[in-house]
């Protein structure tokens, strides 16, 4: 089970209205240093499921009934923020 706080700020890096659907790109900078992967009996740290802060991509598309949805989304955690 996960214990602690994720921590997100995300900020929009891109908008294309004139795209057909219209997009919107989004960056974030995870962290979750202060959320950790423990046994749930033991409540013991799980080995190897150390936090960190990654940079994390997405797009939110606006579909024809006009809501806004995340249509594409990744975790690059090769790339440190």
């Amino acid at each position: 089970m996960r214990t602690g706080k994720l921590v997100s700020d995300p900020q929009v890096t891109t908008v294309d209205l004139a795209a057909e659907p219209a997009t919107v790109s989004i960056q974030d900078c995870i962290d979750s240093t202060g959320y950790k992967m423990v046994y749930a009996n033991s409540k013991k740290p799980v080995p190897g499921a150390a936090g960190g802060r990654f940079v994390a991509t997405a797009t939110a598309t606006l579909y024809p009934d006009g809501r806004w949805l995340i249509s594409d989304g990744a975790t690059h955690e090769d790339q440190p923020c």
